[in-house]
């Protein structure tokens, strides 16, 4: 969490910066946030589709325990509000090479890919073993992950809308950390084949590093990352881990990731927004 020096700090930043208005002395000293995990998720059912909730890595997914569990709670259902079945795919569990597992409990996925984004260069092994609970980047991960929360909410109250300042936290944070974003999003409906084939093009070109944001329909939003080099995708999401595949595979990997989180976890995949990082 923001102490009150901070906050004076990023929001003299942001106003100077961006132009928005100053922050009201109110939000100097606010009152803690809500961390229990029930009462964030709350607020979510009731935003309206125009509305971004915070990526809080709330659709974080059950553990994976085999696959047999998984396919077969396919005949199962798992949301009255599910738009279509599960397609057919490998077990998205086959595509991984470096697994993570309980890092992303608390719901802190921004921080997460975040950490993961700075240590790239590293290998799988190290990559995964710098996030664990308990380890110095977790921790960090946590610190960005309130700065995000934080920074939105300071930006909503100043008059924001909610894409608006769901960037601007984002890329504010990113940019602390030393990453580039490239400030500007591109929405793509999972549901439609030509929006979701361009987005695909885009995320495996060579050389390129991205970061996905997904968008649930029961109202949960998650943060993932790409990188592509020598066509070759890795994908990293922080409740699972890293998957490698062939560029030309990343449709498998991402329909395979979608299921998972359709079936067992009853989150139904509707909006991915992506924006490139340099």
């Amino acid at each position: 969490m923001l102490d009150s020096d901070q906050r004076v700090k990023y929001a003299k930043e942001l106003r100077d910066r961006d132009g928005y208005p100053k922050v009201p002395p109110s939000l100097v000293n606010p009152t803690s946030p809500a961390t229990d995990t029930k009462q964030n998720l709350a607020p979510w059912r009731t935003l309206p589709p125009e509305a971004l909730p915070n990526k809080m890595g709330l659709c974080a997914s059950k553990p994976h325990t085999s696959d047999a569990t998984f396919h077969s709670s396919n005949s199962s259902t798992t949301s009255a509000s599910t738009s279509s079945p599960a397609r057919p795919s490998t077990s998205v569990f086959e595509y991984r090479t470096a697994e993570l597992s309980q890092a992303n409990e608390n719901g802190i996925c921004v921080g997460l890919t975040a950490e993961w984004l700075l240590n790239r260069n590293n290998s799988a092994s190290a990559r995964m073993n710098a996030l664990i609970p308990g380890s110095e980047r977790h921790a960090s991960a946590a610190v960005r992950q309130q700065q995000y929360q934080d920074l939105k909410d300071l930006l909503r109250s100043e008059g924001a809308g909610s894409s608006q300042a769901d960037l601007q936290a984002q890329n504010t944070v990113l940019q602390e950390a030393g990453l580039a974003p490239s400030g500007k999003e591109k929405k793509h409906k999972f549901g439609e084949p030509s929006s979701f084939s361009r987005m695909l093009d885009k995320i495996t070109e060579d050389g390129s590093t991205h970061l996905l944001s997904l968008y649930f329909a029961q109202g949960g939003a998650h943060t993932i990352a790409t990188t592509a080099s020598n066509g070759m995708s890795t994908l990293f999401d922080p409740n699972y881990g890293e998957f490698t595949v062939g560029s030309r595979e990343m449709a498998s990997l991402f329909q395979s990731l979608t299921n998972r989180y359709r079936n067992p976890n009853g989150q139904h995949l509707s909006t991915v927004t992506t924006q490139r990082l340099y």
